[in-house]
């Protein structure tokens, strides 16, 4: 496994992590790229760590080593946000309401044994030592998320715990090259522009 933070070949100053975007991810088939239903801005966006999970298959010859394999097989993305909603959490958990409210009583929210949908996800990061495109725009095109919480009483200072959203990143085969691929990312001169692009991925219109 090659765990590593974004494009850390060399070290670099970031000023920007934002726009966590979601969408359900509504048709897939290979040849074409994924299709999405409307989807939304998440949270403020905090942290986001990709592990990238590699083959490890090697061809030994002449007693030395020859080949190896190393390709990318799936990933593990980590994200930090300041809070979900419950429109957050139905999409991403499958959490959802559970019977209806009534006049005195509020409504209840259930968690079922049901997978997680697949959604595609994406962000906004700033690389602040380039000066002509420093915004660059990632979109994984299907994610399956999971949520780590804490909880923990008032002391003698205030702490602020934030929902962790731990997702696999799967492979989808976007084009007729047939080929695997996981992440599609571009560079953008401004912050808007980046953000518009990811809105367009997620099926997200602004007015």
């Amino acid at each position: 496994m090659n765990t590593s933070p974004e494009r850390d070949e060399r070290k670099m100053a970031q000023v920007t992590l934002k726009n966590l975007v979601i969408a359900p991810l509504s048709a897939e088939s290979d040849g074409t790229l994924p299709t999405y239903t409307a989807g939304r801005k998440v949270g403020h966006l905090m942290k986001a760590n990709i592990s990238w999970n590699r083959g490890d298959v090697k061809l030994y010859g002449d007693d030395k080593l020859v080949a190896k394999d190393n390709s990318v097989t799936s990933g593990t993305l980590s994200i930090d946000t300041t809070y979900l909603s419950r429109e957050d959490k139905a999409m991403l958990l499958d959490i959802t309401a559970f019977g209806t409210a009534g006049t005195d009583e509020p409504q209840e929210y259930a968690l079922g044994d049901k997978e997680s949908p697949y959604v595609g996800c994406g962000y906004v990061w700033k690389d602040n030592l380039i000066s002509d495109k420093p915004y660059i725009a990632y979109w994984y095109w299907k994610t399956q998320f999971s949520m780590n919480e804490e909880m923990e009483t008032k002391g003698e200072n205030v702490q602020y715990k934030q929902p962790t959203i731990d997702g696999e990143v799967f492979a989808v085969v976007p084009s007729a090259a047939k080929e695997n691929k996981f992440r599609l990312e571009a560079d953008f001169a401004t912050e808007a522009a980046a953000i518009a692009w990811l809105n367009a991925k997620a099926s997200i219109t602004t007015t």
